[in-house]
């Protein structure tokens, strides 16, 4: 497993949680639809932003230090794979033009963390 691979991992997990924390209103409506609006759902996505910026730096730090990344690449599997229960529990809830969107989203997120937690495995 190359370290560029782990760090555009990590940069691309933290400039999400970024992008939810200065912009919660306009990420949560290409999300979620008019309902990540809310002060409530935008309190939520504030967390899952800061969420976000702590798992990607803290994988960018262990790469960095050549730690190992597993650790983090495990929260992110069970942070990413909690966010794809979540819509699927909301499903009927959800903005119909954002469920399935939303659903590949979080699923890629997790499978990517799943892939590269495997791969580091192995080396």
């Amino acid at each position: 497993m190359t370290p560029a691979l782990l760090a555009t991992y990590g940069i691309g997990r933290a400039a999400f949680g970024v992008a939810l924390l200065i912009a919660p209103a306009a990420a949560g409506r290409m999300l979620a639809g008019d309902g990540a609006t809310t002060s409530d759902a935008q309190a939520f996505l504030h967390g899952i932003g800061a969420r976000d910026v702590g798992l990607g730096l803290g994988t960018l730090g262990a790469v960095r230090t050549r730690r190992s990344t597993r650790g983090w690449l495990i929260a992110g599997v069970l942070a990413d794979a909690g966010d794809a229960a979540g819509i699927a529990r909301a499903w009927h809830g959800l903005d119909p033009d954002k469920r399935a969107p939303g659903l590949a989203f979080a699923g890629t997120a997790a499978t990517a963390g799943l892939a590269l937690l495997v791969a580091t495995a192995t080396t």
